[in-house]
């Protein structure tokens, strides 16, 4: 298919973007446009540059269709892969140029200097992707512009307050059937950031929102019910009670705690204690962005969730819709594993590449290219016949010389374009595999995260079997009539049942102190079961508490944070470990450490720090 002649005047309307694609053809234009792309406030309008491949007179993808689609929302640039595109390279910062049939789209928010990931280089190995790239410029270009502001609503007398029916969503566009039968578009990108379109509209629904005659386009934005964060936090307490099992998705995860999205505006950050008691576990392994997982309200006031009591069985409340009569907007994946698809078979055989890149500006082969090991074949020269009427040869050695050059170049290129298709094939392969195994990696976090809740809750029926047996057998009433002797054989008996018998020796139970009043704060204090003490101070005794994060054991500072260490005169020091997590007046355990051993001290609330 062949391009429209794209335009070459310059922008001349400092208040709009140039109506038509603008092709930089000169080094200085591509100096020029890298300087008004990095200089904040030389423009108003993010930029879209796509490449023409080296050796191709078209680009990959549609700029045309790309302009048509965003409008006076954006400029648009065609650039050729050559010294121009070096030229732009040159003056772009590491990470951020773009060149050899590839597309970038950089936004008004110049945050994307120092993070490149802000403005995504988009990939394209033949014509067989211009669709795809179309798309993704198209996406970025209207997310860039959502971002900066420009699709405020803003008066306008061609806009039209519209009703309709939607018809289908297919991708990110729906369609919408307006109540006089035309037409119109729904555009995911203006709609809510980072949410799928299918996720806002369902067919059949009806939707009512502001209409563009000329683009066609249907924006719905002021029919969004929850728009910002207090009134999404409103919606969420409406909708939802503690003890709910609720839908999330994952928006950001780190080693100690996975963001969990309840409504785009409401994020809760959930610690790995409320996710998983493996201590072997990595949240990072647990948890991919944009996963959507079950989750448990714990409280409201904070907004607390917990992941590791949530059973399969137990059937998650509907998520709420984002717009009027729409579908929840979180609904689980239906689980779905398949082998990855044989990659077709292409013309030549594709090369091992670590990630796809563009192809480099082309340069002309140096000696070092043609070195002993893949040198390029240069043809032998063959001495032209003499001119009718020429004293001599008119192809001399110069002549000779220059052409076996050009031959080489020509060789080099054809070897080098081959090499390029078995490369861009491979990417593409790639590309597609890499999609295919997160997929699958998602699927088995999910997997995995449901038979460690099954885990966690065999220990817990196992424990509670094993107390109805103690139960039938008189144990839990006391065994000894003195509180300390009650005390040391529950933390005994702990010992035994946690500890197993392999690795008994390894983690003995060490020599231990009850300080004065310890036992009647284990009696007095509310909130927390003897039995929780009990464990606590038997992962003391054999030094786990110091490989379990949840307990958060540190030395107890005089006043809380800032203060000086606790500190006896016989050179002990206080320790605090925490009983409870997360909860009000959360519990802790105060002991010191002594040459000899331990001392336990008392039990108490979070806002107690006497030793």
């Amino acid at each position: 298919m062949l391009l429209k002649k794209p335009s070459t005047t310059r922008p001349t309307d400092a208040l709009a973007p140039p109506a038509d694609v603008r092709r930089i053809d000169t080094e200085p234009d591509a100096r020029d446009l890298a300087h008004r792309v990095l200089t904040p406030g030389r423009r108003r309008w993010p930029v879209v540059v796509l490449t023409i491949p080296a050796g191709q007179q078209e680009p990959f993808g549609d700029p045309h269709e790309v302009k048509d689609a965003v409008g006076d929302l954006a400029e648009v640039v065609l650039m050729p892969t050559s010294d121009v595109s070096w030229a732009f390279s040159r003056e772009m910062p590491q990470g951020t140029q773009v060149y050899g049939g590839a597309g970038r789209v950089y936004p008004l928010d110049h945050r994307w200097v120092a993070d490149p990931a802000r403005s995504r280089l988009r990939f394209a190995y033949s014509l067989q992707d211009r669709r795809r790239i179309t798309d993704q410029l198209i996406h970025d270009a209207l997310e860039a512009a959502l971002a900066a502001g420009l699709l405020e609503p803003q008066t306008n007398p061609r806009l039209q307050q519209r009703s309709g029916a939607v018809q289908g969503v297919i991708g990110s566009r729906a369609l919408v059937r307006l109540d006089d039968s035309s037409v119109a578009t729904v555009w995911e990108e203006l709609t809510v950031p980072g949410v799928a379109l299918e996720r806002l509209l369902v067919r059949g629904q009806r939707v009512t929102g502001v209409y563009d005659p000329v683009s066609r386009r249907l924006d719905l934005r002021e029919a969004l019910l929850f728009t910002d964060p207090s009134t999404a936090s409103a919606a969420v307490a409406e909708t939802y009670r503690i003890g709910d099992v609720v839908l999330a998705d994952v928006a950001a995860v780190s080693d100690d705690a996975v963001s969990l999205r309840l409504l785009p505006d409401v994020v809760v950050d959930v610690g790995r204690d409320a996710v998983t008691s493996n201590a072997n576990d990595t949240l990072r392994g647990l948890f991919t962005p944009g996963e959507i997982v079950a989750c448990r309200i714990a409280d409201d006031d904070p907004l607390r969730l917990r992941l590791d009591d949530v059973d399969d069985e137990e059937t998650p409340k509907p998520a709420p819709s984002l717009l009027p009569g729409g579908p929840p907007w979180l609904c689980l994946p239906e689980p779905e594993l398949q082998p990855p698809a044989t990659p077709a078979a292409r013309p030549t055989s594709p090369a091992p590449s670590p990630s796809p890149v563009p192809d480099p500006p082309p340069r002309r082969p140096t000696p070092l290219d043609m070195g002993p090991r893949g040198r390029v074949p240069v043809p032998r020269p063959v001495a032209s016949p003499p001119m009718d009427g020429a004293p001599g040869s008119a192809d001399g050695p110069p002549v000779i010389q220059l052409r076996n050059e050009l031959a080489a170049e020509r060789a080099t290129r054809e070897a080098l374009a081959g090499d390029l298709a078995g490369l861009r094939g491979r990417a593409a392969d790639l590309e597609n595999e890499l999609a295919h195994a997160n997929h699958v990696i998602e699927q088995l976090q999910t997997r995995y995260r449901s038979a460690d809740l099954a885990r966690q809750r065999a220990v817990k029926q196992l424990r509670s079997a094993q107390g109805r047996n103690e139960n039938a057998l008189g144990i839990d009433a006391p065994a000894f009539l003195d509180a300390e002797d009650q005390f040391r054989f529950e933390v005994y008996s702990e010992w035994v049942r946690r500890i197993p018998p392999a690795e008994k020796a390894s983690k003995p139970l060490a020599d231990y102190l009850l300080g004065p009043g310890f036992l009647e704060s284990v009696e007095q204090l509310a909130g927390i079961s003897r039995a929780k003490i009990v464990a606590v101070v038997v992962e003391v005794l054999t030094a786990q508490v110091q490989h379990l994060a949840g307990r958060g054991v540190h030395q107890l500072r005089a006043g809380g944070a800032g203060g000086p260490y606790v500190r006896r005169a016989d050179g002990a020091t206080c320790w605090r470990v925490a009983l409870q997590q997360d909860a009000p007046a959360a519990r802790r355990l105060h002991y010191w450490r002594t040459p000899d051993g331990y001392e336990l001290s008392r039990v108490a609330v979070h806002d107690d720090y006497r030793p």
